[in-house]
C-alpha cells in the first residue's frame, strides 16, 4: 500500500512538470504570435480583429493558468489541475478552430497527443476530452465544407477524421509505455535504495560483532589490512603473500587480573547455558566498568 502511495505521487510529479512545460510552450507560442499578427497586421487591424481578438483571449487564459499552477496549493489539490487542464484545453481548441478553419485539425493532431501524454488527467478524462475536441474539429469542419466544398465533403471529412482518431491513439500507446518505463524504473530505484539500506545495515552489524570480541583499534587495523590486501589482488600473486598478519603493539604499565570464581563448577551445573553465559557477561561488565572508573585501561 505505502509503495502503491509512493509511485502515485512520483508520477504526479512529473505529470505536473510535464504540465507546466505545455503551458509553457502553449504561452510562449500564443504571445508569439499575437505579436507577430500585429506586427504582419498593423497598417490593417480593423480586418484582423477576430483573430487578433481570439488570439489575446488565448494569451490571457494560458497566462492565468501558468501563473495559477505556481501557487503550492494549486499544484497539491487534484481538481484543481483538472479544472485548469479542461480549462487551457478548450481555450486553446477553440482558438485553434477560430483561426486555423479548416487547418485546424492539424494543431489539434499536437493538442490531443499532448491530452493524453501531458496533461494531468486520468486516462477516461483525457479519452473524454479528445473525443470532445475531434467531435468539435469535425462539426466545424463539415459546417464549413458543406457550404464551400459540397463534392469533396466526404473526401476532406474521412482522412481529417482518421488523423485526429490517430492522433488519440498514438497518445494513449505513448502515454501506456511511458508509465510502464517509470514504473519500471521506480522499482528499480526503490530496489536498489533497499539493498544499499540493507547492506548498510549488515555493515553496521558486523562492525559491532568484530568490536565485541577485540578492541577498537586493532578492528580498525583488520580492516585497514583487509582494504589494502583487497587493492592489490590484481597485483600480487597469492604465493607471495604472508598467510597471516601480525597485530602486535606494546604496551607499558600493564596490569594483569586473574580471577577466579568460586564454586563455578558447581554453579555451571545448576544454571541453564543461556543462564550461565548472561552471568559471566554481567560478572566481566562490572570488571570492565571498575577498570575503567580506576583508569587503569583504556
Amino acid at each position: 500500500m505505502e509503495l502503491d502511495t509512493l509511485y502515485r505521487r512520483y508520477c504526479v510529479r512529473l505529470k505536473h512538470a510535464l504540465y507546466l512545460s505545455f503551458l509553457t510552450v502553449a504561452t510562449v507560442t500564443s504571445v508569439g504570435l499575437l505579436i507577430s499578427t500585429c506586427v504582419l497586421h498593423a497598417q490593417d487591424l480593423q480586418h484582423s480583429a477576430l483573430p487578433i481578438a481570439a488570439i489575446s483571449a488565448l494569451s490571457v487564459v494560458l497566462l492565468a493558468v501558468l501563473a495559477a499552477c505556481q501557487l503550492p496549493a494549486v499544484l497539491s489539490s487534484d481538481s484543481w489541475m483538472c479544472a485548469s487542464s479542461l480549462l487551457a484545453t478548450a481555450t486553446v481548441t477553440v482558438a485553434t478552430i477560430l483561426l486555423a478553419g479548416r487547418h485546424a485539425p492539424l494543431p489539434l493532431f499536437a493538442l490531443l497527443v499532448a491530452a493524453h501524454t501531458m496533461l494531468p488527467l486520468s486516462k477516461v478524462v483525457a479519452g473524454a476530452l479528445a473525443a470532445i475536441v475531434t467531435v468539435a474539429c469535425m462539426a466545424t469542419s463539415i459546417a464549413y465544407k458543406i457550404n464551400t466544398h459540397p463534392n469533396s465533403f466526404y473526401s476532406q471529412l474521412i482522412p481529417e477524421t482518421a488523423m485526429l482518431i490517430a492522433a488519440s491513439c498514438t497518445g494513449i500507446y505513448y502515454r501506456r509505455m511511458t508509465e510502464e518505463a517509470h514504473r519500471r524504473t521506480f522499482v528499480g530505484t526503490r530496489t536498489c535504495i533497499e539493498s544499499r539500506v540493507k547492506l548498510e545495515c549488515e555493515k553496521e552489524q558486523q562492525e559491532q560483532l568484530l568490536l565485541s570480541v577485540i578492541p577498537a583499534y586493532i578492528a580498525a587495523e583488520v580492516k585497514r589490512s583487509i582494504m589494502l590486501k583487497m587493492a592489490d589482488a590484481c597485483q600480487q600473486e597469492q604465493s607471495n603473500r604472508s598467510f597471516h598478519e601480525m597485530y602486535v603493539q606494546r604496551h607499558n604499565n600493564v596490569s594483569i587480573l586473574y580471577a577466579d570464581i568460586v564454586n563455578f563448577t558447581p554453579l555451571s551445573e545448576q544454571l541453564s547455558a543461556s543462564d550461565l553465559v548472561k552471568t559471566l557477561n554481567e560478572l566481566f561488565g562490572r570488571f570492565d566498568q571498575i577498570a575503567q572508573v580506576k583508569h587503569h585501561f583504556s
